[in-house]
C-alpha cells in the first residue's frame, strides 16, 4: 500500500468484512444479532452483501491484500464455525439457526469476489485462483453437513415435478414472516451449487467448458441417488431441477467472468 488513504481504506475492508461474517442470526441473544423474522434476516443479508461489495469496491487498489486477508480469515471462520456447530452452539440452540450463520459467510464472500471480478485489473488469475482455493474447505465441509446424511425415519422420496420443493414456494408465499425454513431450502438448493463451475476450473485449469458442463450436471444426480441408495433425507426431483438450476447460474456467470478477464 502506498499510502495513508489506502492503508485506512483497507482497514474499512477488514472491519467490514470481519464483522460481516461474523453477523449470527441466532436465539440466545437479543438486538441485531438475534433472530427476529424473515424480514430482518434478509435485511441482514442485503446489509451484509452491500456493505462487503462497497468495501471491495473502495479497495480497488488493493485488492491483493483484500484477497491474501479474506483467505487466511475464511479459514480461522471455519474453525470457529465448526467449533461453535458441535461444541459451544451460541450461533443458536438449533442446527437450523447456525446454518444461518454459515449462509451469511457465503453472502460476505459473495459480495467479495463479484466486487473483486468487477474491479480487478491486474493479476485476476492469481488472485482469483487463490480465493477459490481458500474458499475449498467451507464448501466441502458445508456440501458433507448438507448432503452427507445418516438414514433417517424422516426418508420419502418424491419423483413427481412440483409436489417437492415447488409446493413449498407456495408456503414461502403465505408464511413468509413467521418460517424462514421454506426460504432457506428454496435458496440453498439454488445458491449452493453456483460456486461449482468456478472451483472446478480452479482445481482442474486444463478442463474444458463441455467437461466442466457435464460434471455440473452430473452431480446433482449424484447427491440424490447417494440420499436414495443409503436412505436419508428426501429424494426430490424438485431438488434436481433447483440444483441444476443453481449451477446453470454460476456456468454462465463463468462465462461472462471468462469474457471480462480473458478475452
Amino acid at each position: 500500500m502506498t499510502n495513508i488513504t489506502d492503508k485506512i481504506k483497507y482497514f474499512i475492508f477488514i472491519v467490514t468484512y470481519t464483522l460481516s461474517c461474523f453477523t449470527v442470526t441466532t436465539n440466545r441473544v437479543t438486538g441485531y444479532f438475534s433472530y427476529k423474522s424473515t424480514d430482518m434476516l434478509i435485511v441482514k443479508f442485503i446489509i451484509v452483501f452491500l456493505f462487503v461489495f462497497a468495501s471491495v469496491i473502495l479497495n480497488r487498489r488493493n485488492l491483493k491484500y483484500v484477497i491474501n486477508y479474506s483467505s487466511i480469515f475464511i479459514n480461522i471462520l471455519l474453525a470457529l464455525f465448526i467449533f461453535d456447530y458441535f461444541i459451544t452452539n451460541f450461533s443458536g440452540t438449533d442446527s437450523y439457526y447456525r446454518m444461518w450463520w454459515l449462509s451469511i459467510i457465503y453472502i460476505a464472500n459473495a459480495g467479495l469476489y463479484i466486487a473483486f471480478t468487477l474491479v480487478c485489473r491486474n493479476d485476476f488469475e492469481i488472485l482469483s485462483k487463490k480465493f477459490w482455493l481458500s474458499f475449498l474447505p467451507t464448501y466441502i465441509f458445508t456440501f458433507l453437513l448438507v448432503f452427507a446424511r445418516k438414514p433417517n425415519i424422516y426418508y420419502d422420496v418424491n419423483l413427481k415435478f412440483g409436489n417437492g420443493l415447488l409446493s413449498s414456494v407456495d408456503y414461502l408465499i403465505s408464511h413468509f414472516h413467521i418460517n424462514t425454513w421454506p426460504l432457506f431450502n428454496f435458496v440453498g438448493n439454488v445458491a449452493f451449487f453456483i460456486p461449482i463451475s468456478f472451483i472446478l476450473r480452479t482445481l482442474l485449469p486444463k478442463i474444458k467448458n463441455y467437461q466442466i458442463f457435464l460434471i455440473g450436471i452430473l452431480i446433482p444426480f449424484c447427491v440424490e441417488g447417494y440420499q436414495y441408495i443409503f436412505k436419508c433425507g428426501s429424494v426430490d426431483i424438485d431438488d434436481i431441477v433447483f440444483n441444476l438450476s443453481g449451477f446453470l447460474i454460476g456456468f454462465l456467470s463463468m462465462h461472462i467472468e471468462n469474457k471480462i478477464h480473458y478475452s
